[in-house]
């Protein structure tokens, strides 16, 4: 069986730092793609930052990146569909 690609695959596909911080969000109770971007801040504020994004990446990058993936796929998004 063929595997069937998501209609948002060419438009958004999460870098590194982002799919960590989706990773982070569902860890601490995210279901969606909105549900992480508004996870943002909380991770923003958290210690988590340097494990999660690692030494190049910044919130605001992901927060840019996330914005694509909520125009894009929506934020109902299951992150198991995006992880």
């Amino acid at each position: 069986m063929v595997p069937v690609s998501n209609p948002w695959d060419d438009d958004f596909s999460p870098s590194t730092a982002a799919l960590n911080t989706l990773r982070w969000a569902q860890e601490n109770g995210a279901e969606t793609l909105g549900e992480a971007y508004d996870m943002l801040e909380q991770l923003e504020l958290s210690n988590d930052v340097p494990e999660v994004l690692g030494e190049d990446d910044t919130i605001d990058d992901v927060r840019e990146e996330l914005d694509v993936g909520l125009d894009t796929a929506g934020p109902d998004t299951p992150l198991s569909e995006l992880l």
